[in-house]
């Protein structure tokens, strides 16, 4: 078919709009529904390069989720041209602040920044078996003078564009038309800056679809979200929602923003086992980038395993995830917390910010699993209201198909799914407290008491819980094992002693405990305890009020 030119395209679509406005709704409706046909079965290529032996072509297409033609930039290895055969793993790099898919659109205040970044990807993807994806950032509203900042996010959160949203359906469209190995291990996302921070909110929002995210020198946190109700996102509280990616952050140690990476650090890397981070002499750039794709590649060779038990995090009041489709009617901001989500159930609320947030019992929530239940069967649902202390019971019949559909409201649900056919017990963690403030002190010994839930069918006997103490570099465990009888079905029970331990470090505000629970009959659970944790060490006593007294910053 003969190519199309874009803006021709527009000029047709502009003709038609005014001829709909004077009157001639069919003929409008005719034509944007053969355009929109037309530009969702054909890539559309705006030319092609060859740089040494790697091939360069600039796309577009039209994306139903925005309305509108949307680019990006298409980098080929060698081998792809050698072959009408082989399949290639894909690396999606996002673009920084005044980029776009092409390059840089001002004069950077490091010159060779993009041509750099650019180049290095060329020079990578010149001796690796790897397709890179370049999508385009561009986010001017109607009317608006051209906008520098990308993606919709921060100051710019004003148009109807989701970035993360767009996500699966530039991922359709790149399968459809590139010969890609089309699956969540051999595809991963990378990022500068405002790109770098789109790495990890879009791998945290599609572990299904990603298997890797490497981020350079991105913020932590920006205002985002739905255009109507956007929310403070920080990604150092979504550390939870990315079992099965392999993660890593690249900064400089001249970086204007390298304290909010640190802090990140001070989370994640105790927090998480998934989690690297490397520190280049430099600004903020895209250090290191051999490096990071060197550590993308390797996660393609051996990617995590798709997780059996997971959490996750969402601002956007329906979502898909792992298969599960999550729908409410929150109209207000807000983040949909699933925990713990498992084929025995999950737990599940509302909260107004993170981590700690009021609740929203006036929202309602529908969770449709995946079919991994057994079809046109009857399962018994428990609903532990946790927040109000009430246990509801109700019996749910599988689709055709083997799934469920829950619904509950806002507040904070423990659900607990049981065939009746197969009786046994189910024990989570109910909640956990730590003594004096709540948090742990470093250099000093933190006792920790546990509460555990049953949600099965059956009681569980002789139930004991035990911490594994992976790095006795960090915690220096005292007391490892807690008894706590037996638990009988719908029952919470406080373990008879409490756990004790020193956090060693004083330069990490965070802990994960690995929680090993067995019975006598030799089930086990496995769960994860987050332990928060403050500096002990006395204040720094080197300071002035900075009271009307100009000081140096930098």
């Amino acid at each position: 078919m003969k190519q199309l030119d874009y803006y021709k395209l527009v000029k047709i679509k502009k003709t038609a709009q005014m001829k709909a406005e004077a009157g001639y709704l069919k003929f409008f409706n005719y034509s944007i529904l053969l355009i929109v046909c037309l530009l969702t079965t054909i890539n559309f290529s705006k030319g092609a390069n060859t740089i040494g032996k790697v091939k360069v072509i600039d796309c577009w297409h039209y994306s139903e989720t925005f309305g509108e033609i949307r680019n990006f930039r298409v980098i080929l290895p060698p081998a792809y041209s050698e072959s009408d055969t082989k399949r290639f793993p894909v690396i999606y790099y996002y673009h920084g602040w005044s980029q776009r898919y092409f390059g840089s659109t001002r004069r950077s205040e490091y010159p060779d920044e993009d041509s750099l970044n650019i180049s290095n990807i060329i020079s990578f993807v010149e001796n690796h078996d790897v397709i890179v994806i370049r999508p385009d950032g561009y986010d001017r509203s109607t009317n608006q003078a051209y906008e520098l900042r990308p993606y919709n996010i921060g100051s710019s959160n004003t148009t109807h564009r989701q970035f993360p949203v767009y996500f699966p359906e530039l991922v359709e469209h790149i399968d459809k038309n590139f010969r890609t190995i089309p699956d969540r291990e051999h595809r991963a996302i990378s990022g500068l800056s405002m790109g770098g921070f789109m790495t990890w909110w879009i791998s945290g929002k599609y572990p299904d679809m990603v298997c890797a995210a490497g981020n350079f020198c991105g913020s932590p946190e920006f205002v985002n979200g739905p255009v109507d109700f956007p929310v403070e996102y920080r990604h150092i509280d979504m550390f939870g929602n990315y079992a099965g990616v392999n993660l890593r952050l690249h900064y400089g140690d001249q970086d204007f923003i390298r304290y909010y990476h640190q802090d990140v650090n001070r989370v994640w890397v105790n927090g998480m086992d998934n989690y690297e981070y490397k520190i280049y002499q430099g600004v903020h750039l895209s250090l290191g980038l051999h490096d990071m794709f060197d550590f993308i590649m390797n996660t393609f060779e051996s990617p995590l395993d798709k997780p059996t038990i997971w959490n996750h995090i969402d601002v956007y009041p329906n979502f898909n995830i792992w298969g599960y489709e999550v729908i409410s009617d929150r109209i207000t901001e807000g983040f949909t917390v699933l925990e713990h989500v498992s084929i025995g159930g999950f737990k599940c609320s509302i909260r107004e910010f993170l981590p700690d947030g009021s609740l929203m019992p006036y929202v309602k929530v529908t969770v449709l699993t995946p079919p991994i239940y057994e079809k046109n069967q009857s399962y018994l649902i428990t609903d532990f209201e946790l927040s109000g202390q009430s246990v509801n019971h109700k019996t749910l019949r599988s689709d055709q198909d083997g799934r469920l559909k829950i619904e509950i409201d806002g507040g904070l649900h423990e659900i607990g799914i049981n065939s009746p056919k197969e009786k046994h017990p189910n024990i989570r963690v109910a909640s956990f407290e730590i003594e004096s403030n709540g948090m742990a002190s470093s250099g000093q010994k933190t006792r920790l008491s546990v509460s555990l839930l049953n949600k099965g069918l059956a009681a569980a006997t002789g139930i004991k819980a035990y911490i594994k103490n992976s790095n006795s570099d960090v915690v220096q465990m005292f007391n490892q094992e807690v008894q706590f009888g037996d638990i009988e079905e719908n029952q919470i029970s406080d373990g008879l002693s409490k756990f004790s331990f020193t956090i060693i470090p004083d330069s990490i505000e965070l802990v994960k405990l690995s929680l090993v629970i067995s019975d006598s009959k030799s089930n086990t659970w496995s769960e994860s305890i987050l332990v928060p944790v403050t500096n002990n060490s006395s204040l720094n006593n080197d300071f002035v009020v900075a009271d009307g007294k100009e000081i140096l910053i930098f």
